[in-house]
């Protein structure tokens, strides 16, 4: 399930919060509040859980959004062995 961060502006501030929780950060401003919420949504990410952080202005409308998503594992390269290989020395 992905999780969503708000930046919405607020009467004083900025305020951030996660739906998942009922307490809001009041930030001074907008770039504080976006900052914190991107690190949080890395943060998140970085855990196995995606998030969205969604930044409203303040007429109410949505400015923009970022997805945080896991990392795809990592993927080994397969080495193949071929046939030996026979020295100068040998021959």
């Amino acid at each position: 399930m992905t999780r969503i961060i708000s930046v919405r502006p607020a009467t004083f501030g900025w305020t951030l919060r996660i739906d998942a929780q009922e307490s809001v950060l009041v930030y001074a401003t907008g770039a504080q509040a976006e900052d914190v919420g991107r690190r949080l949504a890395q943060r998140l990410a970085e855990a196995g859980e995606p998030a969205d952080v969604l930044i409203y202005l303040r007429d109410g409308s949505l400015a923009g959004s970022l997805r945080s998503t896991p990392a795809a594992p990592i993927a080994r390269p397969r080495i193949e062995m071929g046939p030996p290989v026979e020295s100068a020395a040998a021959a």
